[in-house]
């Protein structure tokens, strides 16, 4: 019953962000902005106006440090990683992420990242070889499905190194601990081009 509730969650929250995308955008670059009012507007395309405005917004320091640009009431994190993308991250995606970045084992839940700009791009092997270009993936707008709970959801869906479709659903980083489900969000007017 938990897998059902979570998944209907998922799909609620996929069916809301793909409305809310009403053009065709660039992919985001990888500057991080530098002032805060520059750096919030661009960590504002992460997800939809209802999650970013009412979420945290950190901003790293010239010291390493993290600092709050904005306080939020709604369990969201944003922020631009040092890819330049931008992101919208639930408490358990920040726990995940977290986790890998200390290199321990991600917490057994499910979390919900919103990349709705999409992604400067990344090696599908190792993010940490994203300089030889190798096994190279770029995703536009996107939400992703993460965490140690997360991985009995992602067997149905390609797990290829060389991703063959990245407008289709599948598997970042397959095999590794940080693997994760990556959904793309597009609607039907970017999709067939039509302006109704």
């Amino acid at each position: 019953m938990k897998s059902l509730y979570a998944l209907a969650s998922v799909g609620f929250c996929v069916a809301s962000a793909a409305l809310t995308i009403t053009s065709a955008s660039a992919f985001p670059n990888e500057e991080i902005p530098k002032t805060e009012p520059e750096y919030i507007a661009k960590t504002k395309t992460a997800a939809p106006a209802s999650v970013v405005n009412n979420a945290t917004i950190t901003m790293p320091q010239p010291d390493g440090s993290s600092k709050t640009v904005q306080t939020g009431s709604n369990g969201f994190t944003c922020f631009i990683g040092n890819d330049g993308t931008p992101e919208c991250d639930d408490q358990n995606a920040m726990e995940w992420r977290k986790a890998l970045q200390a290199k321990q084992t991600p917490p057994n839940k499910i979390g919900f990242i919103f990349m709705l700009a999409g992604d400067t791009g990344t090696s599908n092997h190792d993010s940490s070889e994203r300089h030889t270009h190798q096994h190279w993936v770029q995703t536009g707008p996107h939400v992703m499905i993460v965490g140690g709970a997360a991985h009995e959801m992602l067997s149905p869906y390609p797990r290829d190194l060389d991703v063959k479709d990245p407008t289709q659903p599948y598997v970042m980083f397959p095999g590794k601990p940080n693997e994760h489900l990556m959904i793309p969000v597009v609607s039907q007017e970017l999709t067939t081009g039509s302006t109704r």
